[in-house]
């Protein structure tokens, strides 16, 4: 992983293209050693020798004073310089291609943050979904390209960031068909890309956040535990990590989602890429939060029924939702008035044609209590659309007449409904 040290300058006497071995320090500069290189660090160098020049990055050896030689920029066309005997040697910082890494790959200068130089493929193959790690420039992690993400520290008392570097090829695919993390057939999904710090050893993770009326968090203060992917691998709220592959008590970190916008025809048979592919980072929703998208309606409108089948009242809301596997919360109240003794009344919500609230009830039991007003909430429901557009309805239903809202008989009060519907993360 390669580092960086103040003022570490020395001349070399090596000649050709091959691994340097160090003299002294250059005048006003120190040695690698007395700048604090350490035996094994690699470490981000430049050359200079007369009118060329190189930099890369080298593994130091301490018992033979040398440096290896990985150019990634030279006079010579990138390729590495031959030295006659008079050049310099240095530690400094690379423009790289993921650049942003300094001091080093193990305490870059930055907090719990995202990941660093890091891009995201997803393709398909046999019905098989594949998920890849890359460095922003396209291209998988190497030493000179790596991706770097910082993780709690899988010690809870501990608040130090703990970062890893991916510096070679990284992906998870979903090894066999049938493998649906918790999808349905038709049906929009969202699948969440994850990383796991395995000890030190980056390893891919994939998840689906919504099951039956449920969406699972993605806590990153916790750690977790996974599941090997097979075509066994049909749970949502399951964490799977490669084929072969189970991880105990692990510290993640989200990288970033995939989605199916219309579904698969068979779950779990990856017949075409994903429609959208995102990274995570600042203003993108968890699953389970608030996307800011809200829609509310309410009416004074009266509402006579009558009968044992279900009626719309004049209160209805539409929503857009952002994505058709997110969500919907909605709350609604209303009022109601029974015209006698032992009248019955039914309200709940449907989204179209179906019922997806629960079901309030009321009954006059009394001739004192006949037409008195009877209130109705119904708060914090979840419903999950599977599309981008749904109507929300308020429908009532009764052994005998009721109005659903209706005027006071007396006073200037009128009585209303309202209803709040909330797009929620899946």
């Amino acid at each position: 992983m390669a580092k960086l040290y103040n003022l570490a300058r020395m001349t070399t006497a090596t000649t050709g293209t091959g691994t340097v071995t160090l003299g002294v320090a250059v005048a006003g500069y120190l040695t690698f050693a007395n700048a604090g290189v350490q035996n094994g660090d690699v470490l981000f160098y430049g050359i200079n020798d007369g009118s060329s020049s190189e930099v890369g990055y080298g593994t130091y050896t301490s018992s033979a004073t040398t440096l290896t030689r990985n150019v990634i920029k030279s006079t010579n066309s990138n390729a590495a310089i031959s030295l006659d005997g008079s050049a310099q040697v240095y530690v400094t910082a690379l423009a790289g291609d993921g650049g942003d890494l300094l001091p080093s790959f193990d305490h870059p200068m930055r907090g719990f943050d995202s990941a660093v130089n890091l891009q995201l493929n997803a393709s398909v193959a046999s019905n098989i979904l594949n998920v890849a790690v890359k460095g922003n420039n396209g291209n998988d992690p190497s030493t000179s390209n790596p991706v770097l993400a910082p993780f709690r520290d899988a010690t809870a008392a501990n608040g130090d960031p703990v970062w890893v570097a991916i510096t070679s090829a990284l992906s998870i695919n979903t090894n066999a068909v049938g493998a649906t993390l918790g999808a349905a057939n038709g049906t929009p999904f969202r699948f969440w890309v994850v990383l796991f710090n395995n000890g030190g050893t980056p390893v891919l993770g994939l998840v689906n956040c919504t099951g039956t009326g449920q969406i699972f968090a993605l806590d990153e203060a916790s750690v977790r535990s996974t599941s090997a992917m097979s075509s066994s691998a049909t749970s949502a709220g399951v964490f799977y990590t490669p084929n072969g592959t189970t991880l105990t008590n692990c510290a993640f970190r989200i990288l970033g989602y995939l989605e199916y916008s219309g579904g698969l025809t068979t779950a779990g048979t990856y017949s075409s890429a994903p429609t959208k592919l995102q990274l995570f980072g600042p203003g993108i929703k968890k699953p389970g939060e608030y996307t800011g998208n809200i829609a509310q309606a309410s009416t004074a409108s009266p509402t006579t029924i009558s009968g044992t089948s279900w009626q719309s009242s004049a209160l209805s809301v539409t929503m857009s939702l952002t994505a058709a596997m997110n969500a919907v919360e909605f709350m609604w109240s209303a009022a109601v008035i029974l015209g006698g003794v032992g009248y019955n009344a039914f309200v709940t919500v449907f989204r179209g044609s179906t019922q997806v609230g629960f079901v309030a009830e009321g009954v006059e039991d009394t001739a004192t209590n006949a037409g008195v007003r009877m209130s109705f909430s119904g708060n914090s429901w979840l419903d999950f659309p599977g599309a981008t557009s749904a109507t929300y309805t308020l429908k009532g239903s009764a052994n005998h007449t009721f109005v659903l809202p209706a005027a006071e008989t007396q006073g200037s009060i009128t009585s209303n409904a309202a209803m709040t519907c909330k797009e929620i993360m899946g």
